[in-house]
């Protein structure tokens, strides 16, 4: 039940309410808060541009490429702000362990 009570509180969220206090938080600190567009970020692969529905935790492409999905939509989402494209990075990142709590 603590589940159930807990999503509804999130799902309840004013999101513009946590942005502005996010932002006036961060202003205090000489810190800008921006925002970028995510959509089509979860889909295409960086190398070859293919779009494929992630099923799984692991996104694989047909051409060699893969990451943990969540990694791939961060990359992606960085890619199409700095970038203004979905690309590969210029630089590698750390791997990262996940694990599962139950």
């Amino acid at each position: 039940m603590l589940a159930n009570t807990t999503n509804q509180k999130l799902s309840n969220w004013s999101f513009g309410k946590v942005y502005a206090f996010l932002s006036n938080k961060l202003e205090v600190e000489g810190i800008k808060l921006s925002k970028h567009d995510e959509s089509n970020t979860t889909q295409p692969c960086p190398c070859c541009a293919k779009k494929r529905k992630v099923s799984s935790r692991i996104y694989s492409c047909t051409c060699g490429y893969t990451n943990h999905r969540d990694i791939h939509g961060a990359s992606n989402i960085f890619a199409k702000t700095f970038y203004g494209e979905i690309r590969e990075l210029d630089f590698l990142l750390n791997h990262t362990t996940y694990l599962r709590i139950a």
